[in-house]
């Protein structure tokens, strides 16, 4: 089976061997702006997989921005398949025509893998076999796909798809800050994001219009106690909030004993 590179060379070089054919860059059609933007395909040999390996995880392992976006592999014609890749990266959205969606970035693509229905991530592999990228945690993740002819041709969003991909930084900032704290946080980034995003929505729910905000009471939920929201002090802070203070300004300055007390309050509610 073919193996192919997605490269991102505004995320820096690779060392390419002489069995890697470069095939140009993708070109979604209705967007030429995007045209200096988005990666570079190249058909590789198997010479190459393992050193193109250690570089992304080289890469990765430095917390610098991935230029291996995904490696694939499929039985197809280099044109068929490079039109196709180019063609979902646009995205149809109910707020606005088409929207550049960077579904190759493997910080993207790892979260795609719950943000999307089954139909829409099968649509976008079409014709590759299987699909591998680093995750957060510098493993790679492999995607296997029944090569199908694309039955869609492009993504279409609904309203929650487009808000996750809009808000997708800020909940691997947070999916960042709560594995930072908790070494029990989930290494899976579809079971891990797919929490956060949870979490995030209780305080949309709340009335939290400030999105720093939802991601304070989001770590509160992670860290402190699933069921935070129910605790009074915490009630009274989202009050305030609503009333104009910043939730993450009202709690900010409550010091570890107060913290552990609620901890400790929750927990024996469970209890009792």
């Amino acid at each position: 089976m073919t193996a192919w590179l997605l490269h991102d060379h505004l995320n820096g070089p690779l060392a390419l061997g002489d069995d890697c054919e470069p095939l140009g860059a993708l070109l979604p059609r209705r967007r030429p702006d995007l045209h200096g933007l988005t990666p570079h395909l190249y058909r590789i040999g198997k010479a190459s997989l393992e050193t193109l390996r250690a570089q992304a995880q080289n890469v990765s392992r430095r917390g610098m921005p991935p230029s291996v976006c995904a490696l694939l592999w499929a039985d197809v014609e280099a044109d068929v398949l490079r039109d196709q890749l180019s063609r979902y990266c646009l995205a149809a959205t109910p707020a606005s025509r088409w929207m550049y969606c960077r579904y190759f970035d493997p910080r993207v693509m790892t979260h795609l893998r719950w943000i999307l229905a089954q139909d829409q991530l099968h649509s976008l592999l079409g014709r590759i076999s299987r699909w591998a990228f680093l995750d957060a945690s510098s493993q790679w993740v492999e995607i296997d796909n029944e090569p199908q002819a694309p039955h869609w041709l492009r993504l279409t969003l609904d309203d929650t798809q487009t808000r996750r991909l809009n808000e997708l930084p800020t909940l691997r900032a947070c999916l960042q800050q709560w594995r930072a704290h908790d070494p029990q946080a989930p290494r899976d980034d579809r079971e891990a994001g797919k929490r956060v995003a949870a979490c995030l929505d209780h305080g949309q729910a709340l009335g939290l219009r400030d999105l720093q905000d939802r991601v304070a009471l989001a770590l509160h939920e992670l860290l402190i106690h699933p069921d935070i929201i129910r605790h009074p002090d915490i009630a009274n802070a989202i009050a305030l909030a609503s009333g104009g203070a910043a939730y993450r300004h009202v709690t900010g300055n409550w010091p570890q004993a107060r913290w552990e007390t609620i901890q400790e309050q929750l927990t024996n509610r469970e209890t009792t």
